[in-house]
């Protein structure tokens, strides 16, 4: 069994199975905000895209969603000055903390819910820019679509998932290279594996 984010970034197959492993990868993003912490908002969402590239899951998928467009609003530190931001955000905190205690409890329904209605609250952000924050969340579904469909996901099913135009999908991976950035994230092991797992 592979440790979700451990030194390899990868979460473990059972992920679904073991929610409570999620748990950390919650606290670190929760941490990562309270720091305002940018850095380490990025590292959290890379590791969440390289998991995409192995295997497709509901949650790393939400947490992708979540630590990217975090990551994007804490690079714009003017926002955190504007009236309501910083309560807004101490809410956003206790919204985490409670999306921690039922990945403890390995209880998914309510986890996923949680992690949707923390994106749902990040949409509905009243930053005097409103189309920046939703600017955010459609690139964040844009990133995971390209890089699904980067990993051999159909452009369909890529569309699908996330939503996001197959047009989109396409400029977006072809201007980032990210088939060559998935190639080189995927080792011949993880290949072998994956193509076991197909044809068992």
């Amino acid at each position: 069994m592979r440790f979700f984010f451990h030194t390899q970034y990868y979460f473990s197959k059972q992920v679904v199975d073991d929610l409570a492993q999620i748990a950390p990868i919650i606290e670190r993003i929760r941490q990562a905000l309270r720091k305002k912490d940018i850095h380490q908002m990025r590292k959290i969402n890379d590791e969440c895209l390289r998991e995409l590239s192995v295997q497709f899951d509901r949650m790393p998928y939400l947490l992708a969603l979540l630590s990217y467009s975090l990551g994007k609003i804490l690079s714009k530190p003017r926002y955190w000055k504007r009236t309501g931001v910083l309560e807004f955000m101490r809410g956003l905190d206790s919204e985490l903390e409670a999306a921690g205690g039922y990945a403890e409890s390995e209880n998914e329904k309510r986890l996923g819910g949680r992690l949707e209605k923390i994106l749902g609250r990040l949409e509905k952000l009243d930053l005097r820019d409103k189309r920046f924050v939703k600017d955010v969340l459609t690139k964040a579904r844009l990133k995971v679509a390209s890089t699904l469909y980067a990993q051999g996901f159909s452009l369909g099913k890529a569309q699908e998932v996330t939503g996001i135009d197959k047009r989109e999908i396409l400029s977006y991976a072809g201007q980032t290279m990210m088939f060559d950035r998935v190639r080189e994230e995927k080792g011949i092991g993880e290949r072998l594996a994956k193509l076991r797992e197909l044809f068992s």
